[in-house]
């Protein structure tokens, strides 16, 4: 897919929709579910990538009590769903425009409930499994800002990726759950929601492969990987 093309006036455009964004989010550590405005023992949902907002937007829409924090790390693309989810007027997203690296700057220790990965770089081509979210390092990040119990959901098109997260995440502590190599004609595409990519992916028929991440929950937090173990070079 093309690269979209840098938007004008994003200081602006974004001034417009200041209730979807924040200029410095990292004050909101700990505190997302105050700032949101909703209660104090909602859910809090984390999307990694959330592209132009559709998947972000829907799933907010279908979980209205839910505190749902989008992160997309280029500044036109989170423009283009700030926009779109002010023009949609749901008050239970915002966004954040950083770096998927930055993660623990952003939440507390187990504030989040849910992370979302959907149709992440698969990194194949350039060799660097270091950079895939589902990587380890990315993945002992993860569990420092989940709760016990807390889920990963992923979602991608790349078979040789999700047999590279399946093993990550196994070993990195997690269950994995509803497993499916064909989401669409699954039991669970009825409550699915699709992104912009999985539509155009559907559309060609391409099949989507998805599962679950959960987190033990009965509090013990030791850590297989150290999340220091993170290096992007």
């Amino acid at each position: 897919m093309a690269r979209m093309r840098k938007k004008k006036n994003i200081p602006e455009r974004l001034k417009a929709c200041g209730d979807y964004w924040f200029a410095v989010p990292v004050a909101n550590r700990g505190h997302w579910r105050e700032i949101m405005g909703v209660n104090a023992e909602a859910k809090v949902f984390v999307e990694l990538g959330c592209g132009k907002g559709t998947f972000a937007i829907e799933t907010a829409k279908k979980n209205p009590d839910v505190c749902y924090v989008a992160i997309e790390k280029d500044e036109s693309v989170t423009l283009a769903a700030i926009e779109k989810a002010a023009a949609a007027g749901i008050k239970n997203v915002c966004f954040i425009c950083t770096d998927a690296t930055l993660i623990t700057n952003y939440f507390d220790a187990e504030e989040a409930d849910r992370i979302y990965i959907n149709f992440c770089d698969p990194w194949s081509k350039r060799d660097k499994p270091k950079r895939r979210l589902t990587y380890r390092g990315f993945l002992a990040m993860y569990r420092t800002i989940l709760k016990p119990g807390g889920q990963v959901h992923f979602k991608t098109d790349d078979a040789r990726l999700f047999d590279f997260s399946i093993e990550e995440f196994e070993a990195s502590g997690f269950h994995l759950s509803a497993v499916t190599r064909d989401l669409h004609r699954s039991v669970w595409d009825e409550t699915n929601v699709r992104t912009e990519f999985e539509q155009k992916f559907a559309e060609r028929g391409l099949p989507i492969h998805r599962f679950v991440a959960e987190l033990p929950a009965n509090g013990e937090r030791e850590e297989p990987f150290a999340a220091s173990s993170i290096n992007l070079r």
